[in-house]
């Protein structure tokens, strides 16, 4: 994009980025009393992490995360993304952040082959402990297609992927336009990210409630 795309566009896109990700962090999804996701920006990485593994602190990442990837698709921002557990240490101030969930979100999202966010075997450990008991919505098991092949992972979807309400079909129509524009910003082999997340769409749309 950048090769492409003007500086004053690049950084217009990334100031809206910051936008999505200061808002979604204020969203309260779990009705808690302090806020459970802080989120950061470094390079063209969002990182988000919460600050223990509470089932609010879990359901309240997957809300946002769902939340934040629909903005980025409406603003015709494509991304990829993981999310893994495990320990980490962030220092805002310093610009410094270090640990394996960033290392194995880091590797997963690099194998896939469409736009979305799929969960690390870590994650997914955490999320099975509280998804028998209280469901996390915005879930999706799918056939992710990967660099080498394809697997089942848990997907996050984005918020208005799913089936929706008949006062919702507008925001989705607008929703599903957004990533069939993406298709006008590239060429050749990269096409085939928009092929798969559109496809991956679909499937989260006919299967999903």
């Amino acid at each position: 994009m950048i090769a492409r795309t003007p500086h004053t566009e690049i950084y217009e896109m990334m100031k809206k980025i910051d936008e999505r990700k200061k808002f979604s962090e204020d969203l309260d999804w779990s009705h808690a009393k302090s806020k459970l996701i802080r989120t950061t920006t470094y390079s063209d990485s969002i990182m988000l992490y919460t600050k223990d593994e509470s089932y609010n602190s879990l359901y309240s990442l997957v809300c946002t995360v769902s939340s934040l990837t629909h903005d980025l698709f409406i603003d015709g921002i494509p991304h990829k993304g993981s999310i893994a557990f495990g320990l980490m240490t962030l220092d805002n101030e310093k610009s410094i952040y270090f640990g394996q969930p960033l290392i194995d979100a880091y590797l997963l999202q690099e194998e896939l082959n469409f736009y979305g966010i799929i969960s690390h075997a870590t994650a997914e450990i955490l999320i099975a402990k509280y998804n028998a008991e209280d469901a996390i919505p915005f879930l999706a098991n799918y056939l992710c297609p990967l660099k080498n092949g394809i697997a089942k992972h848990l997907t996050i979807f984005p918020i208005y992927a799913g089936r929706v309400s008949e006062q919702d079909k507008k925001t989705q129509e607008t929703f599903i336009e957004a990533i069939k524009k993406l298709r006008f910003k590239t060429s050749g082999y990269l096409r085939k990210y928009i092929d798969l997340t559109e496809a991956y769409i679909d499937h989260i749309n006919k299967t999903e409630v």
